[in-house]
Protein backbone atom coordinates (compact mmCIF):
# COMPACT_ATOMS: atom_id res chain seq x y z
CA UNK A 1 0.00 0.00 0.00
CA UNK A 2 1.10 3.82 -0.85
CA UNK A 3 0.66 6.55 0.80
CA UNK A 4 0.68 10.39 0.01
CA UNK A 5 0.45 13.41 2.74
CA UNK A 6 -0.87 16.71 1.23
CA UNK A 7 -0.42 19.47 3.67
CA UNK A 8 -3.28 22.19 2.58
CA UNK A 9 -2.79 26.09 3.79
CA UNK A 10 -1.27 28.58 2.25
CA UNK A 11 0.32 29.70 5.34
CA UNK A 12 2.91 26.39 5.59
CA UNK A 13 3.81 28.30 1.96
CA UNK A 14 4.27 31.72 3.08
CA UNK A 15 6.74 30.40 6.06
CA UNK A 16 4.39 31.59 8.85
CA UNK A 17 4.01 28.92 10.93
CA UNK A 18 6.02 25.71 10.78
CA UNK A 19 4.85 22.15 9.67
CA UNK A 20 5.43 20.14 12.41
CA UNK A 21 2.55 17.75 11.38
CA UNK A 22 4.39 16.27 8.26
CA UNK A 23 7.55 15.19 10.34
CA UNK A 24 5.45 13.74 13.19
CA UNK A 25 2.75 12.11 10.35
CA UNK A 26 5.79 10.34 8.47
CA UNK A 27 7.33 9.33 11.79
CA UNK A 28 4.16 7.36 13.01
CA UNK A 29 3.14 5.95 10.03
CA UNK A 30 6.18 4.49 9.47
CA UNK A 31 6.10 2.89 12.47
CA UNK A 32 2.98 1.77 11.82
CA UNK A 33 4.41 -0.12 8.76
CA UNK A 34 2.70 2.07 6.03
CA UNK A 35 4.48 3.39 3.44
CA UNK A 36 4.90 7.23 2.53
CA UNK A 37 5.47 7.77 -0.75
CA UNK A 38 5.51 11.70 -0.80
CA UNK A 39 4.56 14.69 0.53
CA UNK A 40 3.10 17.50 -0.77
CA UNK A 41 1.64 21.54 0.40
CA UNK A 42 -0.47 23.47 -1.91
CA UNK A 43 -1.72 26.76 -0.67
CA UNK A 44 -5.67 27.76 -0.40
CA UNK A 45 -6.56 27.42 -3.86
CA UNK A 46 -9.43 25.31 -5.30
CA UNK A 47 -7.95 24.42 -8.61
CA UNK A 48 -4.29 23.77 -7.13
CA UNK A 49 -5.51 21.67 -4.53
CA UNK A 50 -7.85 19.23 -6.60
CA UNK A 51 -4.71 19.13 -8.84
CA UNK A 52 -2.56 18.27 -6.28
CA UNK A 53 -5.33 15.62 -5.07
CA UNK A 54 -5.80 14.16 -8.38
CA UNK A 55 -1.94 13.53 -8.88
CA UNK A 56 -1.38 12.20 -5.44
CA UNK A 57 -4.66 9.56 -6.19
CA UNK A 58 -2.46 8.62 -9.61
CA UNK A 59 0.18 7.57 -7.52
CA UNK A 60 -1.15 6.24 -4.26
CA UNK A 61 -3.55 4.09 -2.73
CA UNK A 62 -4.19 6.75 0.18
CA UNK A 63 -3.99 10.10 0.11
CA UNK A 64 -3.93 11.68 4.01
CA UNK A 65 -4.43 15.68 4.11
CA UNK A 66 -4.24 18.20 6.50
CA UNK A 67 -5.72 21.35 6.97
CA UNK A 68 -8.75 23.31 4.93
CA UNK A 69 -11.78 21.65 7.60
CA UNK A 70 -12.91 24.57 9.41
CA UNK A 71 -15.55 27.06 9.37
CA UNK A 72 -14.21 29.99 7.27
CA UNK A 73 -14.16 30.46 3.60
CA UNK A 74 -10.66 29.67 3.05
CA UNK A 75 -11.34 26.29 4.35
CA UNK A 76 -12.41 24.63 1.05
CA UNK A 77 -11.03 20.37 1.66
CA UNK A 78 -14.53 19.20 1.79
CA UNK A 79 -15.69 21.45 -1.30
CA UNK A 80 -12.32 20.36 -3.61
CA UNK A 81 -13.08 16.44 -2.74
CA UNK A 82 -16.27 16.49 -3.39
CA UNK A 83 -15.96 18.68 -7.03
CA UNK A 84 -13.19 16.29 -7.50
CA UNK A 85 -14.79 13.10 -6.89
CA UNK A 86 -18.55 14.09 -8.24
CA UNK A 87 -19.78 13.91 -5.00
CA UNK A 88 -21.80 16.28 -3.94
CA UNK A 89 -21.42 17.62 -0.30
CA UNK A 90 -24.47 16.65 2.37
CA UNK A 91 -25.33 18.00 5.22
CA UNK A 92 -24.76 15.16 7.84
CA UNK A 93 -27.36 15.66 11.07
CA UNK A 94 -24.42 12.61 13.08
CA UNK A 95 -21.76 15.56 12.26
CA UNK A 96 -23.81 18.16 13.24
CA UNK A 97 -25.23 16.59 16.86
CA UNK A 98 -21.28 16.00 17.47
CA UNK A 99 -20.31 19.64 16.64
CA UNK A 100 -23.35 20.89 18.75
CA UNK A 101 -22.11 18.62 21.27
CA UNK A 102 -18.85 19.39 21.69
CA UNK A 103 -19.38 23.35 21.70
CA UNK A 104 -21.53 22.26 23.95
CA UNK A 105 -18.58 20.81 26.05
CA UNK A 106 -16.35 23.66 25.51
CA UNK A 107 -19.03 26.18 26.37
CA UNK A 108 -18.39 27.50 23.28
CA UNK A 109 -21.33 29.30 21.12
CA UNK A 110 -21.66 27.87 17.87
CA UNK A 111 -22.25 30.54 14.70
CA UNK A 112 -24.30 30.10 11.98
CA UNK A 113 -20.41 29.01 9.66
CA UNK A 114 -19.85 26.79 12.11
CA UNK A 115 -22.28 23.97 10.58
CA UNK A 116 -20.46 24.39 7.32
CA UNK A 117 -18.41 21.80 9.16
CA UNK A 118 -21.49 19.17 9.48
CA UNK A 119 -21.07 18.91 5.48
CA UNK A 120 -19.54 16.09 3.94
CA UNK A 121 -19.06 14.49 0.60
CA UNK A 122 -21.52 12.05 -0.09
CA UNK A 123 -20.21 8.69 1.46
CA UNK A 124 -17.80 10.14 3.56
CA UNK A 125 -17.46 8.37 7.31
CA UNK A 126 -16.73 11.11 9.81
CA UNK A 127 -13.98 10.93 12.58
CA UNK A 128 -14.67 11.85 15.50
CA UNK A 129 -12.38 14.76 16.95
CA UNK A 130 -12.59 14.93 20.94
CA UNK A 131 -9.80 17.24 20.69
CA UNK A 132 -11.64 20.59 18.56
CA UNK A 133 -14.59 20.90 16.77
CA UNK A 134 -13.05 20.25 12.72
CA UNK A 135 -14.24 15.96 12.41
CA UNK A 136 -12.49 14.03 10.25
CA UNK A 137 -13.30 12.51 6.94
CA UNK A 138 -13.03 9.25 5.27
CA UNK A 139 -13.80 8.82 1.60
CA UNK A 140 -13.22 5.27 0.33
CA UNK A 141 -13.35 6.02 -4.04
CA UNK A 142 -12.49 3.59 -6.82
CA UNK A 143 -9.83 5.92 -7.57
CA UNK A 144 -8.36 5.53 -3.98
CA UNK A 145 -9.02 6.57 -0.01
CA UNK A 146 -8.68 10.05 1.27
CA UNK A 147 -8.51 10.83 4.76
CA UNK A 148 -9.10 14.30 5.46
CA UNK A 149 -7.86 16.07 9.34
CA UNK A 150 -7.45 19.13 10.95
CA UNK A 151 -4.46 21.15 10.39
CA UNK A 152 -3.81 22.02 14.44
CA UNK A 153 -1.45 19.89 15.51
CA UNK A 154 -3.71 18.53 18.73
CA UNK A 155 -6.43 17.64 16.84
CA UNK A 156 -4.31 15.84 14.19
CA UNK A 157 -2.01 13.64 15.99
CA UNK A 158 -4.68 11.96 18.04
CA UNK A 159 -6.96 11.17 15.43
CA UNK A 160 -4.21 10.32 12.99
CA UNK A 161 -2.92 7.48 16.08
CA UNK A 162 -6.12 6.74 17.11
CA UNK A 163 -8.82 6.52 14.76
CA UNK A 164 -6.84 6.71 10.81
CA UNK A 165 -3.49 4.19 11.73
CA UNK A 166 -6.12 1.67 13.23
CA UNK A 167 -8.25 2.02 9.96
CA UNK A 168 -5.60 1.81 7.44
CA UNK A 169 -3.96 -1.42 9.30
CA UNK A 170 -7.41 -2.93 9.05
CA UNK A 171 -8.40 -1.89 5.83
CA UNK A 172 -4.74 -2.63 4.17
CA UNK A 173 -4.22 -5.78 6.36
CA UNK A 174 -0.94 -4.32 7.40
CA UNK A 175 0.74 -6.44 10.21
CA UNK A 176 4.25 -5.49 9.67
CA UNK A 177 6.23 -2.49 11.27
CA UNK A 178 8.85 0.01 10.39
CA UNK A 179 11.37 0.43 13.30
CA UNK A 180 14.61 2.96 12.95
CA UNK A 181 17.63 3.99 14.89
CA UNK A 182 19.71 6.92 14.54
CA UNK A 183 23.82 6.33 15.38
CA UNK A 184 25.14 9.89 16.34
CA UNK A 185 28.46 10.08 14.56
CA UNK A 186 31.59 12.83 15.09
CA UNK A 187 34.59 13.28 14.19
CA UNK A 188 33.69 13.09 10.70
CA UNK A 189 32.41 14.92 7.87
CA UNK A 190 29.17 13.54 6.10
CA UNK A 191 31.35 12.18 2.78
CA UNK A 192 33.91 10.48 5.05
CA UNK A 193 31.37 8.74 6.50
CA UNK A 194 29.55 8.05 3.03
CA UNK A 195 32.86 6.35 1.58
CA UNK A 196 33.69 4.39 4.68
CA UNK A 197 29.73 3.00 4.96
CA UNK A 198 28.20 3.63 1.28
CA UNK A 199 28.01 -0.33 0.18
CA UNK A 200 25.40 -0.31 2.98
CA UNK A 201 23.92 2.88 1.59
CA UNK A 202 23.69 1.69 -2.11
CA UNK A 203 22.45 -1.73 -1.73
CA UNK A 204 18.87 -0.36 0.00
CA UNK A 205 18.36 -4.00 1.49
CA UNK A 206 16.05 -4.23 4.53
CA UNK A 207 17.48 -2.61 6.50
CA UNK A 208 18.52 0.26 4.47
CA UNK A 209 21.18 2.78 5.61
CA UNK A 210 20.96 6.27 5.52
CA UNK A 211 23.14 9.28 6.06
CA UNK A 212 21.96 12.82 7.68
CA UNK A 213 24.42 15.65 8.23
CA UNK A 214 23.72 18.14 11.07
CA UNK A 215 25.91 20.68 12.36
CA UNK A 216 26.74 18.56 15.42
CA UNK A 217 27.09 15.33 14.07
CA UNK A 218 26.46 13.27 11.61
CA UNK A 219 23.21 10.58 11.69
CA UNK A 220 23.58 7.23 10.54
CA UNK A 221 19.94 6.05 9.79
CA UNK A 222 18.80 1.81 9.82
CA UNK A 223 15.57 1.42 9.40
CA UNK A 224 13.85 -2.35 9.34
CA UNK A 225 10.61 -3.64 8.09
CA UNK A 226 9.58 -6.66 10.04
CA UNK A 227 7.10 -8.37 11.30
CA UNK A 228 7.29 -6.67 15.02
CA UNK A 229 9.81 -4.43 16.59
CA UNK A 230 11.17 -6.86 18.30
CA UNK A 231 12.38 -8.66 14.93
CA UNK A 232 13.14 -5.32 13.62
CA UNK A 233 15.58 -4.66 16.40
CA UNK A 234 17.09 -7.60 15.82
CA UNK A 235 17.66 -6.95 12.21
CA UNK A 236 19.28 -3.35 13.18
CA UNK A 237 21.51 -4.56 15.97
CA UNK A 238 23.79 -6.86 13.01
CA UNK A 239 23.80 -3.66 10.92
CA UNK A 240 24.48 -1.57 13.97
CA UNK A 241 27.23 -3.75 14.56
CA UNK A 242 29.09 -3.51 11.23
CA UNK A 243 28.49 0.16 11.59
CA UNK A 244 30.55 0.36 14.64
CA UNK A 245 33.03 -1.85 13.49
CA UNK A 246 33.53 0.19 10.46
CA UNK A 247 33.70 4.23 12.40
CA UNK A 248 35.12 2.09 16.13
CA UNK A 249 36.03 5.45 17.53
CA UNK A 250 33.52 7.64 15.85
CA UNK A 251 29.87 6.45 16.90
CA UNK A 252 28.81 8.55 20.32
CA UNK A 253 25.70 6.97 21.18
CA UNK A 254 21.88 6.18 19.60
CA UNK A 255 18.84 8.42 19.68
CA UNK A 256 18.95 11.26 21.12
CA UNK A 257 22.23 10.92 22.89
CA UNK A 258 24.70 13.97 22.31
CA UNK A 259 28.44 14.40 22.26
CA UNK A 260 27.67 16.43 25.58
CA UNK A 261 26.07 13.69 27.10
CA UNK A 262 29.04 11.37 25.88
CA UNK A 263 31.07 13.24 27.68
CA UNK A 264 29.10 13.98 30.82
CA UNK A 265 29.25 10.40 31.15
CA UNK A 266 33.03 9.64 30.92
CA UNK A 267 33.81 12.54 33.64
CA UNK A 268 30.87 11.37 36.11
CA UNK A 269 31.69 7.52 36.36
CA UNK A 270 35.46 8.72 37.34
CA UNK A 271 34.02 11.54 39.83
CA UNK A 272 35.43 14.53 38.06
CA UNK A 273 34.09 17.77 36.71
CA UNK A 274 35.01 20.10 34.02
CA UNK A 275 35.17 24.05 33.29
CA UNK A 276 35.87 25.80 30.58
CA UNK A 277 36.95 28.88 29.03
CA UNK A 278 36.30 29.88 25.40
CA UNK A 279 37.76 32.95 23.67
CA UNK A 280 36.14 32.58 20.33
CA UNK A 281 33.19 30.07 20.23
CA UNK A 282 31.00 32.81 22.75
CA UNK A 283 30.56 30.39 25.06
CA UNK A 284 28.46 27.67 22.82
CA UNK A 285 30.49 24.54 24.57
CA UNK A 286 29.13 26.03 28.41
CA UNK A 287 26.44 26.79 26.55
CA UNK A 288 25.61 23.12 25.34
CA UNK A 289 26.68 21.12 28.43
CA UNK A 290 24.49 22.98 30.58
CA UNK A 291 21.83 22.58 27.80
CA UNK A 292 22.35 18.70 27.68
CA UNK A 293 22.62 18.64 31.79
CA UNK A 294 25.89 17.70 32.12
CA UNK A 295 26.38 17.42 36.22
CA UNK A 296 30.01 17.25 35.52
CA UNK A 297 30.32 20.36 34.07
CA UNK A 298 31.38 22.82 36.93
CA UNK A 299 31.08 26.13 34.58
CA UNK A 300 32.92 28.44 31.92
CA UNK A 301 33.72 31.63 31.72
CA UNK A 302 33.95 33.64 27.75
CA UNK A 303 37.54 35.79 27.64
CA UNK A 304 37.25 37.30 23.85
CA UNK A 305 40.34 38.86 23.22
CA UNK A 306 42.57 37.27 25.37
CA UNK A 307 45.89 36.38 24.14
CA UNK A 308 47.10 33.92 26.21
CA UNK A 309 44.06 32.14 27.20
CA UNK A 310 46.24 30.10 30.14
CA UNK A 311 45.85 33.55 32.20
CA UNK A 312 42.37 32.21 32.90
CA UNK A 313 43.28 28.75 34.61
CA UNK A 314 43.45 30.37 37.99
CA UNK A 315 39.70 32.34 37.55
CA UNK A 316 38.43 28.91 36.78
CA UNK A 317 40.42 27.08 39.51
CA UNK A 318 39.13 29.86 42.16
CA UNK A 319 35.98 29.82 40.97
CA UNK A 320 34.38 26.22 40.14
CA UNK A 321 37.54 24.07 41.33
CA UNK A 322 37.28 21.82 38.75
CA UNK A 323 39.44 18.74 37.78
CA UNK A 324 39.91 19.22 34.68
CA UNK A 325 40.14 22.85 32.78
CA UNK A 326 39.40 22.78 28.98
CA UNK A 327 40.66 26.48 26.83
CA UNK A 328 39.78 27.01 23.84
CA UNK A 329 41.48 29.83 21.64
CA UNK A 330 41.77 31.58 18.55
CA UNK A 331 45.28 31.57 16.53
CA UNK A 332 46.33 35.49 16.29
CA UNK A 333 45.33 35.33 12.66
CA UNK A 334 41.39 33.63 13.55
CA UNK A 335 42.17 30.68 11.13
CA UNK A 336 42.69 27.89 13.25
CA UNK A 337 41.45 27.35 17.32
CA UNK A 338 44.10 25.70 19.82
CA UNK A 339 42.26 23.19 22.43
CA UNK A 340 43.94 22.73 25.60
CA UNK A 341 42.58 20.03 28.02
CA UNK A 342 44.36 20.10 31.73
CA UNK A 343 43.03 17.00 33.61
CA UNK A 344 44.89 14.58 35.70
CA UNK A 345 47.01 12.66 33.43
CA UNK A 346 48.40 15.97 32.28
CA UNK A 347 48.04 18.11 29.39
CA UNK A 348 47.04 17.37 26.02
CA UNK A 349 46.98 20.09 22.68
CA UNK A 350 45.07 19.75 20.03
CA UNK A 351 44.92 22.63 16.49
CA UNK A 352 41.38 22.57 14.71
CA UNK A 353 42.05 23.87 11.02
CA UNK A 354 38.99 26.46 11.41
CA UNK A 355 37.70 29.58 13.11
CA UNK A 356 34.86 31.58 12.99
CA UNK A 357 32.06 33.51 15.56
CA UNK A 358 28.97 32.81 13.71
CA UNK A 359 26.61 29.81 15.25
CA UNK A 360 27.82 27.03 12.39
CA UNK A 361 31.45 27.48 13.70
CA UNK A 362 31.09 27.97 17.43
CA UNK A 363 28.91 24.92 17.16
CA UNK A 364 31.53 23.30 15.04
CA UNK A 365 34.26 24.19 17.87
CA UNK A 366 32.67 23.27 20.45
CA UNK A 367 31.78 19.63 19.30
CA UNK A 368 35.12 18.90 17.48
CA UNK A 369 37.40 20.18 21.60
CA UNK A 370 34.62 17.87 23.13
CA UNK A 371 34.84 15.04 20.92
CA UNK A 372 38.78 15.04 21.38
CA UNK A 373 38.39 14.69 24.98
CA UNK A 374 35.74 11.92 24.42
CA UNK A 375 38.25 10.02 22.66
CA UNK A 376 40.77 10.71 24.98
CA UNK A 377 39.04 9.63 27.54
CA UNK A 378 37.83 6.68 25.99
CA UNK A 379 41.20 5.06 25.67
CA UNK A 380 42.32 5.66 29.16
Amino acid sequence: MQCEILMIGSELLLGQIVDTNAAEMGRMLAESGINLRQKTTVGDNPDRIKQALSDALDRADVVLTSGGLGPTEDDITRECIAELLGRPLEFRQDLFDALAERFARFRFVMTENNKKQAFAPRGAIGIENPHGTAPGLIIEDERGVIVCMPGVPGELIPMLRDRVIPYLRHKFGIEAVIHSRVLNVCGLGESRVDAVIGDLIKSQRNPTVGVLAYPDAVRVRITARAGSVDEAEAMIDAVEAEVRKRLPDNVVGTGNTTIEQAVDVLFSARGWTLAACETNSGGMLARRMVTAGARSFAGGIVAPGVSNVFDKIETLQNQFHPDCVLLLQADPAGQATFVHFLWPGGVEDWRLNYAGTDERSQTRIAVTALDHVRRLLGKT
